[in-house]
């Protein structure tokens, strides 16, 4: 087990910290789909007792990260198609609703942020950095978000995105359409700069099914990763 362990900050309790480090491992693909896990193993890994680990068993099972079976232990939950369309359909809709503010009135100073998002999402590309590109996407999206005031609807969207996110992992692992991505994002900003919502709505909708035509190659590349789907 490999996991990418950052500092515990003074604030941060030790459930809270051990939570976090493993929900951000699970998004990334560090701790894969189906992989088994123990609470003995986990402790030991942070260098802690038991309770801190079972309590965040306990919230990334509610959060649907983890899977308990009795008896045979904890694993890493495969992938469900069905809460990644819910997840793309809903971004889709309300991404859609707040772009069209985005294009009729933008911060100048988040515009800006926007710009220079852009700017280290192509360095991130020509350095095949995929997980800074993920985290710089999200930020992208959340500045938009942010310049219409509706941040809160983006931690809503980002609360359901769980499975959705770990799929856009395997996609950016895989150099899945980055350059396409990058010009879909530099297309949004210039919407918003022209005050353009018609195009705006449009290339949101393009953007999030950009992964559709890749969904198919991922899951047979990867598909022990994902939960079986029902007949």
């Amino acid at each position: 087990m490999d996991l990418l362990i950052t500092n515990k900050t003074s604030t941060s309790s030790t459930k809270e910290y051990i939570y976090k480090t493993l929900k951000k491992n699970i998004i990334e693909i560090k701790l894969k789909p189906g992989e088994n896990i123990t609470e003995k193993g986990i402790a030991e890994i942070f260098g802690v007792s038991r309770t801190p680990v079972r309590e965040a068993f306990i919230k990334l099972t509610q959060e649907g990260l983890l899977e308990v079976y009795p008896q045979r232990g904890t694993r890493v939950s495969l992938i469900d198609l069905d809460r990644v369309e819910e997840a793309r359909f809903t971004r889709e809709n309300l991404e859609k609703a707040v772009i069209k503010i985005a294009c009729q009135n933008f911060p100048s100073d988040l515009l800006f942020e926007l710009r220079s998002n852009l700017n280290a999402q192509n360095f991130c590309a020509k350095e095949k950095n995929y997980l800074r590109l993920f985290h710089l996407d999200e930020e992208f999206h959340r500045i938009i978000f942010e310049g219409c005031n509706k941040e809160r609807i983006w931690f809503l969207i980002s609360q359901i995105s769980l499975d959705f996110n770990r799929t856009r992992i395997l996609k950016l692992s895989s150099n899945f359409s980055l350059d396409k991505i990058i010009l879909q994002h530099q297309e949004i900003v210039k919407a918003i700069m022209e005050s353009k919502p018609i195009d705006g709505e449009r290339l949101v909708e393009e953007h999030l099914h950009e992964g559709d035509a890749g969904l198919q190659r991922l899951k047979d590349s990867c598909f022990s990763y994902f939960k079986l789907e029902s007949v």
